[in-house]
């Protein structure tokens, strides 16, 4: 599980703990203490191990949604909904503490907890650690509920169905996840800058948008957006022709893809910042008949942290990313960090990056300085081929 990023302000909640579910993650804490003081006493001593672990497990699941069920930020339904769940396994917790098993009603209880998870997030809620954390939680406990019925009715076909339920009830809910955090992100597209957010406030995974005034951009901002498009085209226009990019420095070499960034590394540690004439990297796109065409630029700002200048007001926003993966051979994006904290097998998570904005000087782009879609992409590219 990745840790909270408190300080990636405007990013995905995918990647940190909401506000509103703090007092879940209280309760959590204030359970496991008074839990491993209980063991710690000896409380649970006629229990075994495998069953003290389950109460444990299905009391802390109680336990977060008890605070939920306090916080603001939910309606009378869902704090209804969260306290029924609580007292539910509430009652479970307390049923293997007397040393039964938690029966058919326990693991339908965890499994009914589970799919509503699941039904929350293919609505669109964004889901958090929190959220990622408790279902994880619950899936524990079901593992151990099934290793004693393994155990005493053997069988390998009965093993390979409940290892195989485990696994599917993983990966179920590492894909609703993702399924939550980019539904919220689309709800209401187009929000700031062509960039496709929940009313401003929701990026989707792997971006951080920063607080943008809900406004209009003035005349002189309007102005100064124009300007800067203009110098852009006029000074990138050199680099259609990518010999002449890599002559200056920029890696083009395996040019591919509608999305390729050539990066010049001397210009990234140059120190100036959004010069039209040295972007940090160039952006080509390899048009159906194999030809490179310059899309537009990427320019970052030298440090972590630091703002990059919005000298177009609204229309020109920068962003960063969190949590994205690189490959180290090649060095390449490979990624978004996983619900569950996993990045692809020979990549490492980078955490957060600078701020950057891109700059398209194709004709016709609906967004110059926001998001540029593939399917657009792929029409232009479309388009220019078929030219007299």
């Amino acid at each position: 599980m990745p840790g909270m990023n408190g300080a990636a302000v405007g990013g995905s909640p995918l990647y940190f703990i909401a506000p509103d579910h703090f007092t879940g993650l209280g309760a959590l804490v204030a359970l496991l203490m008074t839990g491993a003081w209980l063991l710690g006493r000896g409380w649970f001593g006629h229990l075994a191990v495998a069953d003290q672990l389950l109460v444990v497990l299905i009391a802390a699941s109680s336990a977060v949604h008890a605070g939920l069920a306090i916080a603001d930020g939910h309606g009378g339904s869902t704090r209804l909904l969260f306290l029924a769940d609580a007292a539910l396994l509430a009652y479970v917790a307390r049923r293997v503490a007397r040393g039964r098993s938690i029966g058919r009603i326990g693991a339908a209880v965890l499994l009914g907890s589970i799919g509503a998870y699941w039904a929350s997030a293919f609505s669109g809620e964004p889901s958090d650690q929190l959220g990622s954390l408790t279902k994880l939680i619950e899936i524990a406990a079901l593992a151990i509920a099934l290793r004693p019925a393994a155990a005493l009715r053997p069988g390998a076909l009965r093993s390979f169905a409940g290892n195989t339920a485990i696994v599917l009830l993983i990966v179920g809910t590492a894909a609703s996840s993702w399924v939550g955090a980019f539904r919220a992100s689309a709800a209401e597209p187009g929000a700031v800058a062509g960039h496709h957010v929940h009313g401003g406030a929701v990026p989707p995974p792997g971006t951080i948008m920063p607080a943008v005034p809900d406004r209009e951009a003035t005349p002189e901002e309007i102005a100064a957006a124009e300007r800067l498009l203009l110098d852009t085209r006029i000074a990138l226009a050199r680099y259609r022709d990518p010999a002449v990019a890599a002559a200056d420095g920029y890696k083009v070499e395996g040019l591919s893809g509608i999305d390729f960034h050539a990066a010049n590394p001397a210009y990234e540690k140059d120190g100036r910042v959004l010069d039209p004439a040295r972007p940090e990297s160039l952006v080509y796109a390899v048009g159906p008949d194999g030809r490179p065409v310059l899309m537009g630029a990427l320019f970052q700002m030298p440090d972590f942290g630091q703002p990059g200048p919005m000298i177009g007001g609204p229309l020109t926003v920068w962003h960063g990313h969190e949590h994205v993966c690189f490959s180290l051979t090649p060095l390449a994006l490979a990624g978004l960090l996983s619900p569950l904290g996993m990045c692809p097998l020979g990549s490492i998570d980078l955490p957060l990056t600078a701020q950057m904005i891109h700059i398209w000087i194709v004709p016709g782009a609906p967004q110059p300085f926001g998001d540029l879609d593939d399917e657009w992409k792929r029409g232009y590219l479309q388009a220019i081929l078929t030219r007299p």
